[in-house]
């Protein structure tokens, strides 16, 4: 046999009952208001991440951009320079300026950008051209108007 629950008198019930939902809608409020706090200092602490964030990369876009250059200067130093250079003379050639080789002479006022690094030298006049100092590429794009062109 089960037993059943002992109810409040009818008069009590629905004071009873007016408390319990009364105590119910409380509860509720306590957490909207908790969820909402929850809200605003995830918000608050989301906002100060993303500046931070912002920040950190900012600065990382320099020191990236500082190492892809370091890694192609070490890229460009360790390949044949007769490969990186190559569609560079066959620009001068097929643009019609003029170029020379190492073992050439050197003209009056010359200045020589080499093809393989981009190093440029004003060379004394009438001397035999030289591999590059920087790169050791022997092919160069003849310049005229010395160091200021």
């Amino acid at each position: 046999m089960t037993k059943e629950p002992k109810l409040p008198p009818e008069g009590d019930l629905a004071e009873e009952l007016r408390r319990s939902l009364e105590n119910l809608v409380e509860g509720e409020l306590s957490v909207e208001n908790l969820t909402a706090n929850k809200l605003a200092f995830l918000r608050a602490w989301l906002k100060d991440d993303l500046h931070r964030t912002g920040d950190y990369l900012r600065g990382l876009g320099g020191e990236l951009q500082t190492l892809e250059e370091r890694t192609g200067d070490w890229l460009l130093n360790a390949a044949d320079p007769t490969e990186t250079a190559w569609p560079n003379l066959l620009r001068c050639i097929s643009g019609g300026q003029p170029w020379a080789l190492a073992g050439e002479t050197v003209g009056e006022g010359e200045e020589l950008q080499c093809l393989g690094c981009g190093y440029r030298v004003l060379p004394a006049p009438h001397t035999q051209i030289t591999p590059c100092h920087r790169c050791g590429y022997g092919c160069f794009r003849q310049m005229e108007g010395g160091l200021e062109a």
